[in-house]
């Protein structure tokens, strides 16, 4: 049986965190140092939501890791933006085709 996960940004932020938090809390408590490759940035209805270092560095690495399996994107050199937007009513089309 498959299943289908439908989460919104905020919940996947807030998944992202919560992990995190557990990863630091398992580990142990004191402050870990890595090198930062990106300054990440998410608005939600023009609002800004704050996010750690540590989550800026893995959303952008997973954006970056989508965007080297297409065919038509090259590896970006300097911005990657990308824009969500709820649709009023849902809508079913076919997963292989381009809108």
């Amino acid at each position: 049986m498959k299943h289908i996960v439908n989460l919104s940004v905020a919940t996947f932020i807030m998944i992202l965190s919560v992990y995190y938090r557990l990863v630091g809390i398992i580990l142990d408590s004191k402050h870990r140092e890595f090198e930062k490759n990106f300054e990440t940035e998410i608005k939600v209805d023009g609002q800004i939501i704050t996010l750690n270092h540590f989550i800026q560095d893995t959303l952008a690495n997973i954006m970056v890791g989508f965007l080297k399996t297409l065919k038509e994107a090259d590896e970006p050199e300097k911005i990657i933006e990308i824009r969500i937007k709820k649709l009023a009513k849902n809508r079913v089309v076919d997963s292989h085709t381009y809108p």
